[in-house]
């Protein structure tokens, strides 16, 4: 079905309109669904240790093989030529081997995930071939799901080189022969809801010595996430190399502790009982670490010393330490550290030199992201993107703060007359700030009333380029494109102050500290008071039409459109992404989470009562519109949403994506090409019938038209006091 829908769209993805420029500059053409589809990701980049040219991956669906690819090329930095080196499966993990003019990186050329080194040229011979027998991704007998890729036999999971590239560092897993035996209670437990039974396996910790002798370091099992999904459990120290595991203590709460293996004696100890989970292990000038503490618009710049000690560098309008953000680096010299930052206002990512005189920022007209310098720390390459600008690669002068275009990584993208898009802040009506952005229309004219569709996902409506992280599959550009405002609203900053921090402290920390409905205010009625105003604030300057608004998101998005739907008369049709989370079905698998949220399981009266305030199944007789859910995986949340929703008489359609095969589902982000093309499609059909009574007779989801009037014409009266239940 997906493929069919696929080749369907052929007519509209060929489509191109171009745009008139000014007399003498070439023609711009607007976005197309091809467009959306053809959006790069660029994984990783690696600049050479002379800083003359640079690696980086991108991954792109390619229509004809149904796939996306990971496409490794080369950059000269001089003159911007770009040349492909490999294009395979999967390519990850792309760093410089010290010491050499070559780089590794993890790659799938058939024989799954191993991993290579990589000459100037593009040649790949093999460093470390593991028989590939566990798998990762979603599909029968998978190790752990994936979030965004097909299932991936792998043999290397992780590695990491030595400063001076004479050791590896590096990780290989091995399945577990599932066992024939009768399982029991948590053994089964985790098999809920699942099709078919997870895979189990082992990783095996090595260290390669100079004369290229592998040594085992340990075993670890599945339960220890820190090896088997950590990006920076791994330091290099004079003497020693240090990395982080993952132990179950004597309570049954999992703790990060740090080992220490001494190149001379060749043993390992235990360094540290209990370290700090970050995203990236930032040095700092002195030796520490840094990171930014504080809530508020500024945080305080702070190093962590041996012993506890802090050197405060001072308050910025920036963070560190963000995931989406660039690691960290320290100059050979050990004088020099370049921490990634992300804005607090108008998120955007840029870079923090920090130095034992103080601490100056790099920023460009757009974000930086994926960058990586010379050992000196004096020159590097960053991708530079912007919600409007086409990933580029880019030269860092980090002496001077300069920033110099190098070459597109799309061009076909530089070809599109980029959409007017303005960065935002609202103020929701309890004093709590959300950020985001206004796509406006093409052609946008003042006086104009227009639909809207409201897109939400957490916290990634920031400075990148048609993010999927943030828009899933949304086509932003393309709804702007057909006369859409579109609005991309963050949660509220969890950090504005402490009041709020707290409350997400204890929701992610699974404790009870706080009563549910504190939570269920602050977080979830909190993040709908930001949409409903931010909504509001453009219908009262005449910019939308308060009767054709809509909302979308997956994941949190998705949880939080359930929970604005079930909550605001203010959308009349919504789309909501692969998500289930706060349905009282999804208490076995996030017992401890629910915990905080609601209290205690839903067979606890006194908990009950917080299940029926918030969960979107037990209030679906409160909806006020058309709701959309779009799955990779039939999970019990999501149907009972569905089903609820359709005894209470709301339009509602559940749609499943189908996997590459029988043994296996789509991904949390959709990874098959025909299935985006498909998702992007459907929620075009879904929102232009429900808010502009549209019907498009070539669209390959035309068939739904009459039972989406049968569901439209039964569907009981919504003209309720707000709060109050519809019938």
């Amino acid at each position: 079905m997906a493929k069919r829908m696929f080749l369907a769209g052929a007519a509209l993805i060929a489509c191109s309109t171009l745009v008139p420029n000014a007399p003498g500059s070439e023609a711009k053409r607007i976005w197309t669904l091809d467009d959306q589809l053809a959006v790069p990701e660029v994984r990783a980049l690696a600049i050479a240790a002379d800083g003359k040219n640079a690696a980086y991956v991108v991954h792109i669906a390619e229509r004809e093989s149904d796939h996306t690819v990971a496409v490794l090329r080369r950059v000269d930095l001089a003159n911007g030529a770009t040349r492909e080196l490999l294009r395979a499966r999967w390519v990850d993990q792309l760093s410089r081997i010290p010491g050499t003019a070559d780089w590794s990186a993890r790659i799938d050329k058939g024989d799954g995930v191993q991993l290579y080194r990589i000459g100037p040229t593009g040649a790949a011979t093999p460093i470390v071939v593991h028989t590939a027998t566990a798998i990762f991704g979603d599909s029968e007998g998978a190790v752990f799901p994936g979030y965004g890729h097909a299932p991936l036999r792998t043999g290397v999971r992780a590695h990491s080189w030595s400063p001076d590239g004479r050791r590896l560092f590096y990780v290989v897993v091995d399945a577990v022969p599932t066992s024939k035996a009768i399982r029991y209670d948590s053994r089964v437990t985790v098999e809920r809801a699942r099709r078919r039974s997870p895979g189990q396996a082992k990783a095996s910790i090595y260290l390669r010595e100079p004369d290229g002798t592998d040594i085992l370091l340990g075993t670890r099992p599945q339960s220890d996430l820190t090896t088997f999904f950590d990006r920076s459990h791994v330091r290099w120290k004079k003497g020693e190399v240090q990395y982080d595991l993952m132990e179950v203590g004597a309570d049954g709460q999992q703790r990060v502790v740090t080992m220490a293996w001494a190149f001379a004696g060749r043993k390992a100890q235990v360094l540290d009982p209990k370290v700090e989970r970050v995203y990236w292990l930032l040095p700092g000038p002195r030796g520490g670490r840094l990171s930014s503490q504080g809530n508020g618009d500024t945080r305080d710049l702070v190093e962590t010393l041996a012993g506890g000690k802090l050197q405060n560098y001072g308050r910025f309008d920036f963070a560190v330490g963000d995931g989406r953000a660039v690691g960290g680096f320290r100059s050979r010299d050990g004088k020099r550290s370049i921490a990634g930052t992300r804005t607090i206002d108008n998120p955007r990512f840029g870079l923090a030199v920090v130095e034992n005189n103080g601490v100056r920022t790099i920023r460009g007209e757009h974000s930086l992201n994926h960058c990586d310098f010379v050992p000196s720390l004096d020159r590097g390459a960053c991708i530079a993107q912007g919600q409007a600008a086409p990933p580029t690669v880019v030269a860092v002068d980090v002496g001077t703060g300069q920033i110099r275009r190098v070459a597109p990584v799309s061009p076909v993208h530089d070809g599109i007359e980029p959409l007017k898009i303005e960065p935002r802040t609202w103020v929701n009506r309890h004093g709590y700030t959300a950020t985001g952005y206004v796509v406006w229309p093409r052609g946008y004219k003042k006086g104009q009333r227009y639909p809207a569709i409201l897109v939400t996902h957490g916290t990634d409506a920031d400075d990148r380029f048609a993010n999927r992280e943030n828009q899933w599959e949304y086509p932003i550009q393309l709804f702007a494109e057909r006369g859409y405002v579109v609005l991309l609203v963050n949660d509220p900053s969890s950090r504005q102050n402490a009041e709020i921090r707290a409350v997400y402290d204890a929701w992610i920390n699974e404790t009870k500290d706080l009563p549910p409905e504190t939570l269920r205010q602050l977080i979830w009625l909190n993040g709908v008071a930001s949409y409903e105003d931010a909504v509001k604030e453009l219908i009262d300057v005449g910019v939308i039409d308060a009767a054709r608004v809509g909302i979308a998101g997956y994941s949190r998005g998705s949880q939080m459109v359930n929970v604005t739907m079930t909550n605001s008369h203010v959308f009349q049709a919504a789309s909501s992404g692969d998500g289930g989370y706060l349905e009282p079905a999804f208490y076995a698998d996030v017992a401890g989470s629910y915990d905080a949220v609601f209290g205690g399981p839903p067979t606890d009266p006194a908990a009950l009562v917080h299940y029926r305030r918030l969960s979107p199944s037990l209030r679906a007789n409160h909806v006020c519109g058309a709701i959309l859910q779009q799955v990779a995986a039939p999970f019990i949340p999501s149907i009972d949403f569905h089903t609820a929703l359709r005894k209470a008489g709301v339009p509602a359609q559940l749609s499943l994506y189908p996997g590459d095969d029988a043994a296996s589902d789509e991904t949390h982000i959709f990874h098959i090409p025909s299935n985006r093309s498909a998702a992007m499609q459907e929620n075009i059909a879904w929102f232009d019938y429900w808010l502009l009574g549209k019907r498009d007779a070539g669209s390959p989801f035309a068939d739904r038209y009459a039972l989406w009037d049968k569901m439209g014409a039964a569907a009981p009266r919504c003209d309720a006091p707000e709060g109050e239940p519809r019938g």
